[in-house]
């Protein structure tokens, strides 16, 4: 009941951060300041790789080999070659209520991750992905009656949760792939709120309640995807994934500290109180995820997916629903174009990428569902003439949420940059004369 009414409050008082000096500092974050991030278990990234990113999001129904797919399990046997994957994500925010507005950045790690060749029709991959961010702070200050001092309240959350991954993809016969990815998370959230005393002396005292939860679990997402030649130039593929209910067991700790104002920042003033450690769980709901594509190979690819997620199903650690959650789904379109995989000019390899992408998040504020669009693009380059290891690069444009109504709007700019490096002389024999 507590953490509900917190984030009543945060909510409440979300309009009003925006007037703070304070808030106007910056600072390099993970993924950057967001009040939705207090939702749930935070702002949930894509899981696909840059290549991904620029395409929508989408990738459930293709793959060339080239990088490594780590949307869809099943689309890990189109590597012929060991093959690395690793990037990264940044993000620049602008957070608005309409009348006032901040600017933030953050940069995170999207994967990494290790695909490698077990049979011609059998490949495995390792990998390390964030799975969620939470990352905000909010601040307002109000006057006391009858003196001439104020209360400054402050609402901040850091942390967030990882998973590590072990996949297979499989080729049944010419046309069906099948694949498996199982996943552990791990991680810990932790969620301040404190009163701060404000006296003219500058000795200003803190009142701060924490809840700190580390959790881990298991998680399996299965995968296929269908393909059936149209011509002898264009390919038709279906395809989807299904990740299953997870349930992350952990361990939470409250306490409740005082602090006084030092020429370093707030000190301790005595040892923290604790209020309570207990064990419990966090559910985490399925998701399901289609897709369509038609693929003219090392050409063309044209795109269009549809993903669901209902987080009414998600259960806190006191095991019960959160109200302001709700189902969330997100369409996806994409297109790839390569201009010539046979040519000698250095363009002609660059695989350029544009995509849309429309999110109905979980995040259920005031009645209102917040949205999220954005449009990307991006391209990847190779290494070096006829070389299969490239440079991607997404770059999207995008805005969640609106203003009034007790929320805010995001306007966000994204830059993706990784690395798909491809060896192909791993687990080739030598031979002798």
């Amino acid at each position: 009941m507590l953490k509900n009414l917190l984030l009543l409050n945060f909510f409440l008082v979300c309009t009003l951060v925006l007037t703070d000096t304070y808030a106007q500092r910056k600072e390099s974050r993970l993924t950057g300041n967001s009040p939705y991030s207090a939702l749930g278990i935070g702002d949930i990234p894509s899981s696909g790789a840059i290549p991904s990113d620029a395409m929508g999001g989408t990738g459930l129904t293709f793959g060339n080999g080239i990088y490594v797919n780590t949307l869809n399990p099943a689309m890990l046997v189109k590597t012929r070659f060991v093959a690395f994957s690793t990037g990264m994500r940044g993000q620049y925010r602008t957070i608005s209520d309409g009348t006032n507005s901040q600017t933030d950045f953050g940069v995170n790690l999207s994967h990494v991750l290790m695909a490698f060749p077990i049979k011609p029709k059998w490949t495995m991959s390792v990998g390390l992905r964030p799975h969620s961010s939470v990352e905000y702070e909010a601040r307002y200050t109000s006057p006391i009656q009858g003196t001439e001092n104020s209360v400054q309240y402050i609402y901040k959350g850091q942390g967030g949760f990882s998973k590590a991954s072990l996949g297979t993809g499989h080729l049944i016969g010419k046309s069906l792939y099948v694949g498996a990815e199982g996943y552990y998370y791990f991680g810990s959230v932790s969620r301040d709120t404190t009163s701060r005393l404000l006296l003219n002396d500058g000795e200003d005292y803190y009142l701060r309640y924490t809840d700190r939860i580390n959790a881990n679990g298991l998680g399996l997402k299965t995968g296929f995807m269908w393909q059936q030649k149209l011509s002898s130039k264009w390919f038709l593929n279906v395809g989807g994934t299904y990740e299953l209910q997870s349930k992350l067991k952990g361990s939470q700790l409250r306490s409740l500290s005082t602090l006084i104002e030092g020429q370093n920042g707030p000190q301790v003033l005595k040892k923290p109180d604790t209020l309570g450690i207990a064990t419990g769980n966090l559910k985490l709901p399925s998701q399901y995820a289609l897709g369509i594509s038609i693929e003219s190979p090392l050409k063309w690819i044209f795109a269009v997916e549809y993903s669901k997620q209902d987080w009414a199903a998600y259960r806190n650690f006191l095991g019960r629903a959160e109200s302001n959650l709700t189902a969330g789904d997100r369409i996806s379109v994409g297109v790839e174009f390569l201009p010539k995989v046979t040519s000698t000019a250095y363009f002609d390899q660059v695989f350029y990428r544009v995509g849309f992408q429309q999110t109905k998040t979980p995040y259920l504020v005031n009645s209102t569902q917040v949205m999220d669009r954005s449009f990307s693009f991006g391209l990847s380059t190779p290494l070096g003439f006829r070389n299969l290891s490239y440079i991607d690069l997404g770059l999207s444009v995008g805005s969640r949420g609106v203003t009034g109504n007790g929320l805010v709007k995001e306007n966000y700019f994204k830059v993706s940059l990784g690395f798909s490096l491809v060896d192909t002389r791993w687990f080739i024999k030598p031979k002798i004369d």
